[in-house]
């Protein structure tokens, strides 16, 4: 009911009256709020968007007006359309409308520092820091501002971004109190720590590198660093500086309840605590509704008039706008004909520096809309401070994909984890982190038999001479079956896998096995005839390919094999949700076929883990095997990081909602069933299964075993050539 009062609101925000200016609604503006929005002679409605990046991208297609935003918001859409959105109302928090800025940082230094020094005064002196939190509303842009200005930028490419940082940290500080977590894998952090541990000597508690006094996120523990004089800086949020050292500006000269200190300035100049406005380093514009641009002034002349008044009882929706707005902060002044470059650069920079140690993340897209989604994803990635620098590099499919990764023309992709083996051995890639599901059985495997022939199941010896039906060859229904029968002696403990499942079944449809894409093993042609003997018919020969030409392609087409010759097929029950719930498949003419060999009691899809023939995640982010470790940690990191803020575990509102649609369209980037990323040390349940799916696969290609084979990729003469080497 909600999706469809949604999608009410949408339609009238497409179709909207003149006159009728129509207002960007994410999820914190509430369906009973843009239904009183729109009820009288209202001059608004609203239209639902995910985030504030597709409200910018809804503004710029004329498909949307105004909108609400804070700064970040800002500064994103600020990346892509410079002209073409205005800022029209400063929004301001109620109990602090005397402050110019939302927060402003700035660095507090003894008064004994020598101002003749400037940065270089710090040199050794030790910083203390607030540190690195999820309750920390600062990103790393601006946690590390001070740090990226003050040291010289020494690059070590044999270690990774996160070492060059503390190396580079600890030579210009000295030492530090740097709390919270460094990087987002745990075992990482803590190896940094351990390495580094001059960066955790100025903290209260060394070894676990953290201030006794949390308060206002490290910020008072900071202050308490420094006053201490364990710390020649400290680099905190003005308000904070202010609350701490006591100062008073009212009354006829200004106070200060604990002198001593002072503001060192981005020039190097210094200025008392006393001062009304501080020489920030960066200063933080206020949240805004911002326009169109051809629309601001009729606009903000509207919004003056309807937000002037007191509403009478015919405009409710006036209020309803007024208490939307309030939410974001109250009315400060009303903004006539400025540019975002001018509401932005009075605070801060608006076009980040690209400068960064690692080699460019190049992450491969295979679509222009996924491609759309991958740049707005990588300029909030720099905006947020996360390093090495993402790039996009479009391709045709996720084939294509894995081909340029293993050419070196691209670095990373996120697959669906039915194409784990085949990235593996045809590619030559690996995991660099692992994606978690929503549900845990999101991605379970199942052996599916006709009912009226499960008589023929009992146990797992029986699938020896029966028609097998597979949704593709080397996919992850492929090589669960696989793993079951090889780990219960069904076949012998051999590596050859075609010629295995060839001497079980009498017949099967095996989508792709011979198709250049997915041929892992120089397969004899009998195996292959042998393997596709179960496929339908095309211009008098069987079409095993692995598209949809092939009506038994995918995991829809295991089910219609099924109708035909198929005995038994294996299906992922996601991919067939949507026939189960339409009921196009009737759930009585089907049984599972569990993988201790068992048939289940009842008729239907439904079952367990216990039952199934895996039970594991459903994509993974990869990379070339033949990558560094250092870049491999590198491209995890930043992964981690851009998860940390555009994630589910992220508490300040997200600018762009990674897992989620874009702009309407699903699974861009990483499917919407993801819950988080995971480093390849992870030993969640689903994760530890989809890792030992591959135990075998490596066993084989490690020892030589079987017939597998490597890509080599060279460069001659101008041209990219790529070899497959077979080894028996």
């Amino acid at each position: 009911m909600k999706r469809l009062f949604r999608g009410l609101l949408l339609l009238l925000g497409t179709t909207w009256a003149a006159g009728t200016y129509r207002l960007c609604a994410p999820e914190d503006i509430s369906s009973s709020e843009c239904s009183a929005l729109a009820k009288g002679d209202s001059g608004v409605v609203c239209v639902p968007v995910k985030d504030r990046t597709e409200c910018v991208i809804k503004i710029i297609n004329n498909k949307a007006d105004f909108g609400i935003f804070n700064a970040e918001e800002l500064l994103l859409a600020y990346q892509f359309y410079p002209e073409e959105i205005k800022p029209i109302v400063q929004l301001r928090h109620k109990d602090r409308k005397d402050r110019a800025f939302d927060f402003q940082s700035v660095v507090v230094v003894p008064e004994s520092f020598n101002v003749n020094e400037g940065l270089a005064g710090l040199k050794n002196g030790g910083l203390c820091h607030p540190g690195f939190s999820k309750s920390q509303n600062w990103n790393d842009y601006i946690l590390k501002f001070l740090e990226r200005k003050a040291w010289n930028h020494q690059c070590n490419f044999d270690l990774s971004v996160a070492e060059n940082e503390a190396i580079n940290l600890k030579n210009f500080f000295g030492r530090a109190c740097r709390p919270g977590p460094w990087v987002e894998d745990p075992v990482e952090d803590k190896r940094l720590k351990e390495t580094y541990p001059q960066l955790c000597e100025l903290c209260d508690n060394n070894a676990a590198c953290s201030y006794y006094n949390t308060e206002h996120s490290g910020h008072m523990g900071a202050l308490e660093c420094l006053v201490s004089g364990r710390g020649k800086a400290a680099y905190v949020a003005y308000d904070y500086a202010y609350q701490y050292f006591g100062v008073n500006l009212t009354g006829p000269e200004p106070r200060i309840a604990r002198p001593g200190f002072q503001f060192l300035c981005p020039n190097g100049s210094l200025r008392p605590l006393t001062v009304s406005e501080p020489c920030a380093w960066i200063a933080q514009p206020w949240s805004a509704v911002a326009a169109k641009s051809h629309l601001s002034s009729e606009l903000v002349s509207s919004l003056k008039t309807w937000l002037g008044s007191i509403p009478n009882v015919d405009d409710n929706w006036k209020s309803t706008l007024n208490g939307i707005l309030k939410r974001e902060g109250e009315i400060s002044n009303y903004i006539e004909d400025q540019t975002l470059n001018k509401y932005l650069a009075t605070g801060r920079e608006v076009r980040v520096p690209e400068k960064t140690c690692g080699n460019t993340i190049r992450w491969c897209t295979i679509s222009p809309q996924e491609t759309d989604k991958c740049r707005w994803v990588a300029k909030e990635a720099l905006l947020l401070g996360i390093e090495p620098r993402f790039t996009c590099v479009q391709a045709n499919s996720t084939f294509d994909c894995l081909r340029y990764i293993s050419q070196n023309l691209a670095d990373i992709i996120v697959i669906d984890s039915n194409y784990g083996h085949l990235a593996r051995t045809i590619f030559n890639l690996t995991s660099i982190l692992y994606v978690e599901p929503m549900k845990t059985m999101n991605s379970a495997i199942i052996a599916v038999v006709k009912n009226s022939a499960s008589s023929q199941f009992n146990g797992l010896k029986s699938l020896k001479g029966k028609n097998a039906c597979f949704p593709e060859y080397g996919g992850i229904a492929w090589l669960s079956l696989i793993n079951v029968i090889r780990n219960q002696k069904i076949v012998p403990d051999t590596c050859d896998f075609p010629q295995a499942l060839a001497d079980l079944f009498s017949g099967a449809c095996t989508p792709g096995i011979n198709d250049t894409n997915h041929s892992d093993v120089a397969a004899k042609v009998e195996i292959v005839k042998q393997l596709c003997s179960s496929c339908p018919y095309k211009d008098n020969q069987t079409d095993c390919s692995a598209n949809i030409d092939n009506m038994f392609y995918g995991d829809q087409g295991v089910l219609k094999c099924l109708d035909g010759p198929g005995d038994i097929g294996f299906v992922e029950i996601k991919n067939v949700e949507g026939e189960l719930k339409e009921r196009r498949v009737n759930h009585d003419n089907y049984r599972v076929f569990c993988k201790n060999g068992s048939l289940a009691i009842n008729t239907g899809f439904d079952t367990d883990a216990n039952c199934a023939l895996s039970v594991t995640i459903d994509s993974e982010v990869v990379g070339r095997s033949s990558t560094p470790a250092v870049e491999n940690m590198d491209n995890s990191m930043a992964l981690l990081k851009l998860e940390a803020w555009l994630g589910y575990t992220s508490r300040t509102r997200r600018t762009i909602r990674i897992y989620d649609s874009f702009t309407g369209f699903r699974d861009m980037l990483f499917k919407e069933t993801t819950v988080a990323l995971r480093p390849k040390n992870s030993d969640i349940a689903t994760v530890t299964a989809y890792k030992e799916l591959f135990d075998n696969v490596e066993s084989c290609r490690n020892s030589g075993g079987g017939i597998i084979s490597n890509t080599v990729t060279i460069f001659f003469n101008g041209f990219i050539i790529t070899m497959i080497i077979l080894t028996q």
